[in-house]
């Protein structure tokens, strides 16, 4: 059925990111074929070089000019080719517009040679604005993005209880000693997931799934797939899933803040009450305050999740994904703590009947809104 104004935007940019993919792998094959080509050609044209009849040695020099030519004939096969597909993507994303705010018909396509590799010059063949930003945020993250099928989501296995008590037991351990018994209480309480969602004991492919088609790496929260393939899940995560690689990495940020609390007030409690405003208290802790460093984190966020407009289409994807069974969502490995602007970790306090307890910890790549900087409690 033919995409129209009626659909959905998580329908738009599923069609969207997959027709730019088809780009890509286009551009993609024809390179590898032309450079093959271009291989077999010198070969022949090596041998015939050695040669001494003067005829052969002409025929040396028209077969190298023939393979001199195959790079532009590629690009220009490959640029014909892929048109009618950048004009479906145009199409698709003047659909998409209304959903960013963005009225009216967008300005044509500029026609351009250029090939996918350079993202700056491929995406200015869109209009400037909305479309460039989008089209550009989204092949950046091709060549880098991983997924699974339902299939292979399915074969993930919950991690078993005894990795998550062995992971805690080894957290404990690593707090420092006037902390370590204040900080075993608070990741193990109740309401805290912060091992369970971001623990050492995970592996990658459960963050993935966690991501792509949100199944919970505990088990605990329950995930179905239908016999006409859709995904239904209690469970949920946003653009961005991942943990700690280490239990020394996961008690940094904690440690940090239960330091602080003994500096500037005589308990935890007492410092989360005079910082809150409400029973909820998100803290960002800044890597060089937690002393986090690159690889302390893995991870994986959505593919051409740049913006936050192309954030809440992806998760708008993810939906329709799980709807109908695919077209799968995609990831691209990361590591916050490397590629972040403000790296650091997030940690979640919640105020109940008999004080405050801790709701989660996780890398992060930036502050994120409505937490509050470590350093200015």
């Amino acid at each position: 059925m033919a995409l129209d104004a009626a659909s959905g935007r998580g329908e738009l940019r599923s069609a969207i990111e997959g027709l730019l993919r088809t780009c890509v792998d286009l551009e993609r094959q024809a390179y590898d074929l032309g450079h093959r080509a271009r291989g077999e050609v010198d070969a022949v044209v090596r041998e015939l070089a050695g040669l001494q009849p003067p005829e052969l040695r002409g025929l040396a020099d028209e077969i190298a000019g023939i393979g001199a030519r195959l790079g532009t004939d590629v690009t220009d096969a490959t640029t014909e080719g892929r048109r009618a597909y950048l004009d479906e993507v145009h199409h698709l994303l003047t659909l998409l517009a209304p959903h960013h705010g963005v009225d009216g018909t967008l300005p044509p396509l500029a026609e351009t040679t250029t090939l996918i590799r350079d993202a700056d010059a491929f995406a200015a063949q869109f209009p400037p604005g909305f479309a460039r930003r989008y089209v550009r945020d989204l092949i950046t993250s091709v060549d880098r993005s991983v997924t699974l099928t339902i299939d292979d989501a399915g074969r993930v296995q919950p991690v078993p209880t005894d990795d998550v008590d062995a992971a805690t037991t080894s957290i404990a351990d690593t707090f420092d000693g006037p902390c370590r018994a204040q900080g075993a209480a608070l990741l193990t309480s109740e309401t805290s997931h912060a091992i369970e969602q971001h623990g050492p004991q995970i592996p990658d492919e459960a963050h993935l799934a966690r991501l792509v088609w949100l199944k919970d790496p505990t088990g605990q929260d329950a995930w179905q797939v239908s016999a006409d393939n859709r995904v239904t899940t209690a469970h949920w995560a946003g653009t961005s899933t991942g943990g700690f690689t280490s239990p020394e990495a996961l008690a940094k940020p904690i440690n940090a803040i239960l330091t602080a609390a003994s500096t500037r007030a005589q308990n935890l409690d007492q410092f989360l009450d005079a910082n809150a405003e409400d029973t909820r208290l998100a803290i960002h802790v800044p890597a060089d305050q937690a002393d986090l460093s690159p690889d302390d984190a893995t991870g994986y966020r959505g593919s051409g999740t740049g913006h936050p407009e192309t954030q809440r289409d992806w998760i708008a994807a993810r939906k329709y994904a799980m709807k109908n069974g695919g077209p799968a969502v995609h990831g691209v490995p990361d590591d916050p703590l490397r590629s972040g602007s403000d790296p650091g970790a997030m940690v979640v306090f919640k105020h109940s009947s008999d004080g405050w307890r801790l709701v989660t910890c996780f890398p992060v790549d930036a502050q994120r809104t409505q937490t509050k900087r470590l350093e200015e409690l």
